[in-house]
């Protein structure tokens, strides 16, 4: 652990020097970032005001972010840099140097009304899906298990870096991460529906999930919300079809519902 924590040190400091400004970042405002992949940039969704970030920051706007005499984010901006298909190593090569840029733009501003207060991510399912679907296709083997287990490894790491450098550049920001759901029950590969929930909530040969390294990451770092997803989806929640990936209209409304109810 000691060696992880030196090595997300090294990088943080690499992060914050040589960034660039983010594009279009105004400080006139507190600020809601969101980071992560294609679930949480909003693909499924009707439109953009209805992915789960959007409808998220509309609540956000109602809560105590200390702005005067209201107490509360009526000015709430949302800055997305979350990108279709990203994986977490892409999240700390495009997306964390811009986020942490905008951060710190807001907070030596010498103006606490501006400051990004609330910081919501969604990321590793597609660390996981090709190279699952890959080695385990034909079934739960050795192959299939050490696929798993390689994966997680690196997701593990690139997750530490992530929410550690978030939280040391955002002290005082409530960061929000969800676990993920399994989506294939509603599309042509379901199944392959009991292996997600093996790869998601592990069991049979597979000591722990991919949900269970965010609860123990966000754990780990300290002051992390987790944001439980996994179990509250149904078929009708998901684009289903030839999309195994992404919620509805639908899900997305359950999605935010349940970071509603962990950051309040």
């Amino acid at each position: 652990m000691r060696r992880i924590i030196i090595t997300m040190v090294t990088t943080l400091m690499a992060i914050t020097t040589f960034v660039t400004p983010a594009l279009g970042s105004s400080p006139d405002g507190p600020v809601h970032i969101g980071l992560g992949d294609s679930v949480a940039a909003g693909s499924g969704a009707n439109n953009p005001s209805t992915a789960y970030a959007v409808r998220l920051n509309r609540y956000l706007r109602s809560l105590d972010c200390n702005e005067g005499a209201s107490n509360a984010c009526p000015h709430l901006q949302f800055s997305d840099y979350s990108v279709g298909g990203a994986k977490s190593g892409d999240l700390i090569a495009f997306q964390l140097g811009p986020a942490i840029t905008e951060i710190n733009a807001r907070q030596i501003d010498g103006d606490p009304t501006n400051n990004v207060e609330f910081i919501t991510l969604t990321i590793g399912g597609n660390d996981l899906f090709q190279p699952v679907l890959g080695a385990c296709g034909g079934g739960v083997d050795g192959n299939c298990l050490d696929t798993i287990t390689s994966v997680f490894a690196t997701y593990q790491g690139n997750l530490g870096m992530i929410l550690f450098s978030l939280r040391a550049a955002a002290p005082d920001a409530e960061i929000a991460i969800m676990t993920y759901y399994n989506p294939l029950g509603a599309c042509h590969l379901t199944d392959l529906a009991p292996l997600a929930d093996l790869v998601l909530e592990g069991g049979d040969g597979l000591r722990a999930g991919l949900n269970d390294i965010i609860r123990g990451v966000a754990n780990g770092v300290g002051d992390i919300t987790v944001v439980e997803t996994f179990g509250m989806l149904r078929e009708k929640d998901l684009v289903g079809g030839d999309d195994c990936l992404h919620p509805d209209d639908s899900g997305h409304q359950k999605i935010a519902k349940a970071f509603k109810r962990a950051m309040s």
